[in-house]
């Protein structure tokens, strides 16, 4: 988690701040769900393999293949692209 955190510094300081931010919220869910008697794993596994499905679904509806395939980065960025949507990540308009 920490190296991550890490290579979102390197991108900026804004994105560091909004994915840690949303990292402490998922660690907090976690504990959350852990406190509730909530089968962390069987969960985690379900919903990945659910949303892994939609995933493909949807690369299959818009015609193009994955670009995490191309190169292992995409992975460490997408969260930080989807964040982009809400809030922007950078200062130019």
């Amino acid at each position: 988690m920490i190296p991550v955190l890490f290579f979102y510094y390197g991108l900026s300081r804004k994105v560091f701040t909004i994915m840690s931010a949303f990292t402490l919220a998922c660690v907090i869910g976690i504990e959350v769900l852990f406190q509730l008697s909530v089968n962390i794993l069987n969960l985690s596994v379900s919903l990945f393999l659910i949303l892994w499905v939609l995933q493909f679904i949807g690369h299959k509806i818009e015609g193009k293949k994955p670009s995490f395939f191309e190169d292992l980065q995409f992975l460490l960025i997408g969260p930080a692209w989807i964040f982009a949507f809400f809030i922007p990540l950078s200062d130019s308009k």
